[in-house]
């Protein structure tokens, strides 16, 4: 059977996780688990998804099939207060990973199927770090249907409280690296409404166990464990073939490979020097690829943001005036944030953000120069006018 995550994470054990790796043909051939009785939210359901994979060795080129159930979207959602009923099913939906390596994943042949039941959908679209709909930064796909009804017309209108099983399929030959550094490393699925979208309450996430292959020979060392966006950190590597170009660098998700071609020496040492990129605070991978071969490192960034590309939250709507009603902001760290211009001392939003995800509320249909560029801000027929923008 194949390496297998559920909920969180299984831990296998190394001659487990050696042991038991077989194609992704078998985990896409194995029974899809039964269906929760009934949906009681919208988006995954709590605690269904599940990861198998080839392999969960560092620095592996492995498979995955990610599966989950899906519940529909409520008819009359509370917390969006969309009494019209939007779609029953999403739009969209996107799978996004953690330190995984797969440039240009839309284009590595992912699809989405329905489990047991054969239809499928490419995940020909990138996801983009940084999107509103997830804070994970990492990257990622997304399946965009040609209508709500090709999730709909799957089951009865009479049978919408049963979830639907669905899965992700990353075959081997799209070459997906594992993740060099033995850790746990998030998957998340995001199902995306073009209406009262909240996006990350109706998430699903689980943790996958990567773990050191038996002879790990290749490794890298930083001249730095802390480090500012835009310092310089000297990489060291050693291990590595001989007389070999490093392929290529990178913190996450971001290509910060040098300019300058650096190869190993006869002993298979390399030295460069690489700039940190604009990261927010936190623990990111350094990962290194010379000859097929990767080895990572750790790094702490100490992340910051300028306050020159910040905007006071009174000052950021001049051409709205009195059409303005209401502005909301949801951060997963923090929750709410709004801003009412008729009680700005009550308000609990300050400052608006570059990338920031907002949901403006209006009295009519408006256009405007929003943070430097042209915004059509709009009123569906039954009276709602709340507008989704990234600023």
């Amino acid at each position: 059977m194949a390496v297998k995550v559920l909920g969180r994470f299984l831990a296998p054990t190394m001659g487990l996780a050696v042991a038991l790796l077989v194609g992704l043909a078998t985990a896409a051939a194995e029974t899809a688990r039964p269906q929760a009785a009934e949906c009681q939210t919208a988006g995954i359901v709590p605690g269904s998804m599940e990861v198998l994979s080839d392999s969960n060795l560092a620095g592996a080129v492995s498979g995955h099939i990610i599966r989950f159930q899906l519940c529909p979207y409520p008819v009359n959602p509370a917390a969006g207060g969309d009494n019209a009923g939007p779609p029953v099913y999403p739009d969209s939906l996107s799978l996004l990973w953690d330190r995984f390596y797969l440039p240009q994943p839309e284009e590595k042949g992912i699809v989405l199927t329905v489990a047991g039941d054969g239809k499928s959908w490419p995940a020909a679209a990138p996801y983009r770090p940084r999107s509103c709909y997830a804070s994970l930064q990492g990257m990622g796909v997304s399946v965009k249907f040609a209508a709500a009804a090709d999730l709909n017309g799957l089951i009865p209108a009479a049978d919408r409280n049963i979830p639907v099983t669905l899965q992700f399929a990353i075959p081997e030959t799209a070459g997906m690296i594992n993740p060099s550094f033995p850790d746990e490393y998030r998957w998340r699925i995001t199902p995306h409404y073009n209406r009262g979208d909240y996006g990350y309450a109706y998430t699903g996430m689980v943790r996958m166990l990567i773990i050191a292959p038996p002879r790990a020979a290749a490794g890298i060392s930083l001249s730095d464990s802390y480090s500012h966006p835009g310092d310089k950190v000297t990489v060291t590597g050693h291990g590595f073939p001989p007389l070999s170009p490093v392929q290529s660098v990178q913190v996450d998700w971001l290509d910060v490979t040098p300019d300058a071609s650096v190869s190993t020496d006869a002993q298979g040492r390399f030295r460069m020097d690489i700039i940190i990129p604009g990261l927010n605070t936190g623990w990111y991978t350094i990962q290194v690829q010379v000859a097929g071969i990767s080895a990572a490192a750790r790094i702490g960034i100490i992340g910051y943001i300028i306050p020159a590309a910040l905007t006071l939250v009174e000052d950021a709507f001049p051409n709205l005036g009195d059409n303005l009603v209401r502005v909301f902001h949801f951060d997963h760290n923090y929750g709410w944030a709004f801003y009412d211009p008729q009680v700005p001392e009550a308000s609990t939003l300050e400052y608006m953000r570059p990338y920031g995800c907002y949901w403006l509320l209006v009295k009519e249909p408006a256009e405007g120069i929003l943070n430097r560029q042209t915004r059509g801000l709009t009123c569906w027929p039954e009276g709602k006018c709340w507008n989704f923008i990234v600023w």
